[in-house]
């Protein structure tokens, strides 16, 4: 993967409104979202924000991204889910174009995603490939990341 044409991004967190649950009340949270696309052998997604998450080990789709893309699904061993139970999934391979208006990444190719069989979840991005191809920085108290492409030693 090193002859990729990895590009650094240094982005600001996105801004979500919410509603909270305890106080009804609505508020502002930050997450760190990344502009990607993702591709089959014969078609590419508009523009999606992905979820950087460093407690995924891979990345996620939902199955309307899948089934839009064309792509197979293959049965899988159920995945561990955050509340430490397990849900049944699909696994299957897309490319994934980090970047956006114009400043893209070169396709990070043959990358098995999970796709949840029950739900709706949100496109995340974990350890696999994204962390093992990018050196992050999570900066919380500026609501910013920054990402550089990884050069070993």
């Amino acid at each position: 993967m090193t002859d990729k044409k990895l590009l650094p991004f240094h982005l600001n967190y996105t801004e979500v409104d919410v509603v909270d649950k305890v106080t009804g009340r609505p508020r502002i949270i930050y997450f760190p979202y990344l502009s990607c696309r993702f591709g089959s052998p014969t078609k590419t997604s508009r523009e999606v924000l992905g979820l950087l998450d460093s407690g995924s080990d891979g990345v996620i789709i939902p199955l309307d991204l899948a089934k839009y893309l064309g792509l197979p699904l293959r049965d899988a061993d159920p995945m561990k889910v955050a509340d430490g139970k397990s849900t049944p999934r699909w696994t299957t391979e897309v490319s994934i174009i980090l970047g956006r208006a114009g400043r893209y990444c070169s396709p990070i190719d043959n990358v098995t995603v999970s796709i949840p069989r029950d739900g709706d979840p949100p496109i995340l991005l974990g350890r696999d490939p994204i962390f093992q191809l990018y050196k992050i920085t999570f900066i919380e108290a500026e609501k910013k990341f920054l990402m550089d492409p990884y050069k070993p030693k």
